[in-house]
């Protein structure tokens, strides 16, 4: 058994594990997807439902308000047959009342029917002593177990005396922070809710009406559903963050700190801080059923397909040997092929180079310029050719030509032969195939040639030689060459022109089905090519 068999063997068998493991944890997190969906429709409600419940007192609160500032003598009878439809439709309400405003002046009058009381420091209730004024309670809904509770005088309590405070401040309906029960007190925090009635025509405080909540029985009437999906603790941001109610495990403050989903509700003046804390039945991983039957039928497929593959590799360990015995010999053949080339362009340029060289002897002894030009002509050619095959056997497969690097090669080739100008080239990386190289390099030395002997007559002038080479998506290549020379004459005719240099790029355009096209003023001249190019 070979490596790479022991990877692939492996590799099935993880991946095979992978996808089981993956499916398997999919099906379960679908569980918790749903178990994520519960929790925050739960959340979502729990946040409606308790909104619509305090608009509901606002609402009941508002009514008493008004009833009592249009409303001279309200009796027990009176006030309970007002507000009994109020304690149908509020959820957990512990009471509602009607305290009026006692000052000392009024204190005698108001005793004669209800003593005025107040919680001492064992929350027993007692005479109140204390001069100034009172807010004691003289009617409230229901009566039956709240009887005590009247004469209590709701301005003797630090808490409730801030909410009356701020309720005849505003002028709106100021909701106490967290306070003690005055009746059944076991420790769970109420809350009161309180506006101030005012009489318009003596212009001072009649009295206040209040609705009392014990938090435990707001939160569970209003939240039944939601408490058994969620657990839940409200804070008084407003006074310091005091706890108003909490069904949270203290305990399991992890999770509290990692799982709350925190919401603030506006109560009245007051902002309350609510966490949502979803149960741990929602939290846990769900282990469903199918999960394990899916990873369990996957892990044997995966032992069964692995088997399967090992007890194939056998034939084709067979096959495979042949297969890279005549692979290897194949290489060879082709190393061989592709050394021999570049080899051979080797050569070429070398060969290239030295029928130059004896053109550059035989041209030291010949007096007729017109036979120098013509074997000066020819010399260009023959190194435009030559540096093609170099850039060939300078690649590494030896089948293109880097066009970038060949016009630089050209232009100082060019350079020194006639050094009047300046040349700049803004070329991509292109390479050019065998079949395009040798003639386009020709076209281009060509059009270098003539730029440098016919558009510079003034060497002392700053003359400039532009090459810009753009490719398009369509595999087409345009290659501008433009000089800030003389220009053409006005009767240049591209295809009828009668130098060779011109009848050589002619011809070599229709070889490589190029587009050669030109440009002339007395500022420069511009010559574009367009050719196809499969690289």
């Amino acid at each position: 058994m070979t490596k790479s068999q022991i990877v692939k063997y492996a590799a099935v068998s993880i991946l095979g594990t992978a996808i089981s493991v993956f499916i398997f944890y999919s099906i379960n997190k679908t569980y918790q997807d749903r178990n994520k969906a519960t929790v925050d429709n739960a959340v979502a409600k729990a946040e409606l439902k308790l909104g619509e419940e305090l608009n509901k007192i606002n609402l009941v609160i508002e009514s008493m308000a008004f009833f009592y500032e249009n409303t001279s003598e309200v009796s027990q009878q009176l006030f309970e047959r007002f507000t009994n439809p109020f304690l149908k439709e509020l959820n957990g309400i512990g009471a509602l009342e009607w305290a009026p405003k006692v000052e000392d002046s009024l204190e005698k009058d108001f005793e004669r029917l209800t003593i005025i009381t107040k919680a001492n420091a064992t929350d027993s209730l007692v005479v109140s002593t204390t001069k100034g004024i009172h807010y004691p309670i003289q009617v409230l809904n229901p009566l039956k177990s709240l009887q005590k509770a009247v004469g209590y005088d709701l301005y003797s309590d630090d808490t409730r005396r801030r909410a009356i405070d701020r309720a005849i401040e505003t002028q709106a309906i100021s909701l106490s922070g967290p306070m003690a029960l005055v009746l059944n007190n076991d420790g769970i925090p109420g809350v009161m809710a309180v506006k101030s009635v005012s009489d318009t025509i003596k212009n001072r405080t009649k009295g206040v009406v209040a609705a009392v909540y014990r938090m435990d029985a707001l939160i569970g009437n209003t939240l039944d559903s939601e408490l058994k999906v969620l657990s839940i603790c409200i804070h008084d941001e407003t006074s310091e963050s005091e706890l108003l109610y909490s069904s949270f495990d203290k305990g399991k403050t992890e999770d509290f700190f990692n799982n709350s989903i925190n919401k603030r509700i506006k109560a009245a003046d007051r902002l309350w801080d609510i966490h949502f804390i979803p149960k741990p039945k929602y939290l846990s991983f769900p282990h469903a059923f199918e999960s394990y039957v899916v990873l369990v039928l996957g892990l044997i497929s995966t032992l069964l397909l692995t088997y399967t593959i090992k007890k194939r590799d056998g034939y084709n360990d067979r096959l495979e040997a042949r297969v890279r015995l005549r692979t290897a010999e194949l290489e060879a053949s082709n190393a061989l092929k592709e050394n021999l080339l570049r080899e051979i362009h080797h050569r070429v340029k070398n060969n290239l180079q030295i029928t130059s060289s004896l053109m550059n002897m035989q041209k030291r002894k010949l007096n007729s310029q017109e036979a120098i030009t013509a074997l000066e002509d020819s010399q260009a050619r023959i190194m435009a050719i030559a540096l093609t095959h170099q850039k060939i056997y300078q690649d590494k497969d030896s089948k293109a030509v880097n066009l970038s690097e060949y016009l630089n090669d050209l232009m100082e080739h060019t350079k020194k032969i006639s050094s009047s100008f300046s040349y700049k080239i803004d070329c991509p990386d292109i390479s050019i195939d065998l079949d395009r190289a040798v003639p386009l390099a020709l076209i281009i030395s060509e059009l270098a040639t003539n730029a440098v002997k016919h558009a510079y007559p003034d060497a002392t002038k700053y003359n400039e030689l532009l090459v810009n080479v753009e490719r398009s998506n369509n595999q087409e290549v345009s290659l501008t060459m433009l000089d800030n020379g003389q220009g053409l004459p006005d009767d240049f005719d591209i295809e009828n022109a009668e130098g060779i240099g011109f009848e050589i790029i002619r011809a070599l355009c229709r070889q490589i089905s190029a587009k050669l096209t030109y440009a002339s003023n007395g500022k420069g001249t511009q010559f574009n090519l367009v050719f196809r190019n499969i690289v």
